[in-house]
C-alpha cells in the first residue's frame, strides 16, 4: 500500500479528497475520490493501492463532494512498485534537478527560488552515478515558473544556458526534458556541449557572457529574450556609441584596466539606467574573468536587485 499524508487546516464540517486518472479513482470522477482521515494536528493520510496513477488534492464538504476546490498546480505523479509513504504539501510540488555528468565534476546550482539560491548564491548538488541533482519543494503559486542554471566546478569554471521549468505542466523550449520520478517533477539536462559560447545570469536584470560573433549567438540571445546588448571594450580608441541593427539595442562601452571610483559610479549609473528602460540586458567582453569583476563590483554596490 501507498501511505499518503497532507497536513491542512480546514473549517469542521470539510474534508480532504484525493482523486486521479486511474480506474481505481474512476479516472478523476468526484464521486469516486477518496476521502482522506483527519488525525490529530490537521494531518489528513489515506492508504492506497500501489499502481501508477496520477493524482490530486481538493476540499469539498465531508459528507459528499460539492462546492470542489482543487489544490493549484499541474497534476501529481505516483510510479513505483514499492511501498512507501508520500508527504505531500498543498500547492506545492517536489521539483529534482539532474544534470547528466558522468566524469563526477562538483555542480552547483542557481535560481529563481529561496531554494535555488535566490540568483544571490549558488548550491551545491549531490551525485548518484552519472546523475548530479538537486531536491526542491516548490510553492506553485509564487513560483509559477522557475528560472535556474547548472555551474560545473573545474580549473575554469562554465555554466549553462538559462532553463526554464513551468509549474503549470507546460516544457519551455530551452529545456531538454520534463518527466516525472515517484511522485518528483525532474527538470533534466543532458549536459553542456557549447560551453564558451554560454549566457551566464548575475542577477534578475543581468545576464552576461561572451561578445556575440555570429548569427548563431544573436539567435540565441534571441531565444532569451535579450535584444539589450552592452559591450565592454578596453580598446583606447573604441568610443562609446549606440546603434540598433533589427530587434537589437547594441551599445559599445569603453572602459579601462584601472577604472577609477568615479568612473565606476557613472558606469553603474549608464547600467542601471538600460536595465530601467528595458529590464533585462545582456552584458559581454571577450574577457569573462575581467567582465565578472566588473559586475561583482557593481553588484556589491546593492544597485540591481
Amino acid at each position: 500500500m501507498l501511505t499518503f499524508q497532507l497536513q491542512y487546516q480546514l473549517l469542521v464540517g470539510d474534508a480532504i479528497y484525493i482523486s486521479g486518472d486511474s480506474d481505481y479513482f474512476g479516472n478523476w470522477s468526484l464521486n469516486q475520490a477518496k476521502r482522506m482521515q483527519w488525525n490529530q494536528g490537521h494531518l489528513w493520510t489515506i492508504d492506497i493501492p500501489i499502481h501508477d496513477f496520477q493524482y490530486k488534492y481538493f476540499s469539498s464538504t465531508f459528507i459528499k463532494p460539492s462546492d470542489v476546490e482543487w489544490e493549484s498546480g499541474p497534476n501529481r505523479l505516483m510510479k513505483t512498485t514499492e511501498s512507501s509513504r508520500i508527504d505531500d504539501i498543498w500547492n506545492h510540488r517536489k521539483v529534482m534537478f539532474q544534470f547528466y555528468n558522468p566524469q563526477m565534476y562538483p555542480m552547483l546550482i542557481s535560481g529563481s527560488t529561496l531554494d535555488l539560491g535566490n540568483y544571490i548564491k549558488r548550491v551545491s548538488m549531490k551525485q548518484k552515478q552519472d546523475i548530479s541533482y538537486k531536491k526542491i519543494i516548490a510553492n506553485v503559486i509564487e513560483d509559477k515558473v522557475i528560472h535556474y542554471q547548472f555551474h560545473i566546478k573545474t580549473k575554469k569554471h562554465y555554466s549553462s544556458p538559462i532553463l526554464c521549468l513551468y509549474m503549470d505542466g507546460s516544457v519551455s523550449q530551452k529545456q531538454n526534458l520534463n518527466f516525472s520520478y515517484k511522485n518528483y517533477i525532474v527538470a533534466f539536462c543532458e549536459g553542456i556541449e557549447n560551453k564558451k559560447r554560454s549566457i551566464y545570469q548575475l542577477d534578475n536584470h543581468i545576464c552576461y557572457g561572451y561578445i556575440p560573433n555570429d548569427k548563431t549567438d544573436f539567435n540565441m540571445l534571441k531565444d532569451y529574450n535579450l535584444y539589450t546588448i552592452v559591450e565592454f571594450s578596453n580598446q583606447v580608441e573604441q568610443p562609446t556609441y549606440c546603434v540598433k541593427f533589427g530587434d537589437f539595442n547594441y551599445h559599445t562601452v569603453n572602459f579601462c584596466s584601472d577604472m577609477n571610483e568615479k568612473y565606476i559610479s557613472r558606469l553603474c549609473s549608464f547600467i542601471q539606467i538600460l536595465i530601467t528602460k528595458y529590464h533585462i540586458i545582456y552584458v559581454c567582453n571577450n574577457s569573462l574573468s575581467h567582465l565578472r569583476r566588473y559586475l561583482q563590483v557593481y553588484k556589491s554596490l546593492g544597485i540591481s536587485q
